[in-house]
């Protein structure tokens, strides 16, 4: 889950360290693709809406150490369309609170692959909207078991926000409900 960042601890960005980490998700992103190239199209995609609630399991800020759990909760809803039966593209919005308090409002795009009938992988991007604008890589894993129209999930994402130049690093975990119509 996105969080603000409470320092300004300003360190210079190397786009080196970052290379390797957009060829592992460009790759991720064009399997998806091809997988879904060699997919019949369905007659009649699904759509579903969902509801998750996430925390950050562990935070390092630009230039520190590991904070351990950030005492965040993102509550989120969230509508999805399955363009093929293993791809699906969805937008989730919601909110986040640090030890109750009021920290961010996001916007969640993503692609959804189901790789295996239970497992999945994610390419998400949080933009965080309000109190600053910013842009977070979430790539995330996860796994689910559908129950007729309503599949809950588990997921756990890492998160980099790298909009502004200092990127950071987070590891979350989401549980949510999602359910066909």
């Amino acid at each position: 889950m996105y969080r603000s960042p409470v320092s300004s601890g300003a360190r210079a960005w190397k786009p080196g360290a970052w290379v390797g980490r957009l060829a592992l998700l460009s790759a991720a992103v064009s399997a998806a693709a091809v997988a879904a190239a060699e997919e019949p199209l369905s007659s009649a995609p699904s759509n579903y809406v969902a509801g998750f609630v996430g925390t950050t399991l562990d935070y390092r800020p630009p230039g520190g150490s590991w904070d351990g759990w950030q005492h965040d909760v993102t509550p989120l809803l969230g509508y999805g369309r399955q363009l093929r039966p293993t791809l699906a593209l969805e937008l989730d919005v919601g909110p986040t609170f640090v030890h109750g308090a009021y920290s961010s409002f996001s916007l969640t795009p993503g692609l959804v692959w189901s790789v295996r009938p239970s497992l999945y992988l994610a390419a998400r991007f949080v933009v965080p909207v309000d109190p600053e604008t910013n842009f977070v890589l979430f790539p995330g894993i996860g796994l689910c078991h559908a129950f007729g129209r309503v599949m809950p999930t588990l997921e756990v994402n890492v998160s980099s926000a790298v909009g502004r130049g200092n990127p950071d690093l987070g590891v979350s975990l989401t549980a949510g409900v999602l359910v066909f119509f």
